[in-house]
């Protein structure tokens, strides 16, 4: 089990506006980071956007390369993880759940 990256938007249909994000690359070489880092966001962002307020949705990524959890909040928080295929979903969406209760409190 491995989470990849974590990242929250402010929720506009279509078009996220990233608030902050977090990415653990390590297990790539470092040339690769790069371009990992680039489809990342881009993954994330676009699934963001597709998911309206007070929905939540588990997206595979192409090739089984992992898998985007994303949980829209109806006050247009948006939050994101990327994982490997092993990584449960129930503790995804408790992660996504604390990591929102937590950005909240921080405002």
């Amino acid at each position: 089990m491995k989470l990849i990256a974590l990242h929250i938007y402010q929720w506009k249909e279509d078009s996220p506006k990233l608030v902050c994000h977090e990415l653990s690359l390590d297990m790539l070489w470092f040339y690769q980071r790069g371009m990992a880092k680039e489809h990342i966001t881009f993954s994330s962002r676009t699934v963001a956007g597709r998911i309206p307020p007070g929905n939540r949705a588990s997206v595979t990524l192409e090739n089984n390369v992992g898998v985007c959890y994303c949980w829209t909040t109806s006050d247009n928080i948006c939050a994101t993880a990327m994982t490997d295929q092993e990584y449960p979903e129930k503790a995804a969406f408790i992660m996504l759940n604390k990591i929102v209760m937590d950005f909240r409190d921080s405002e």
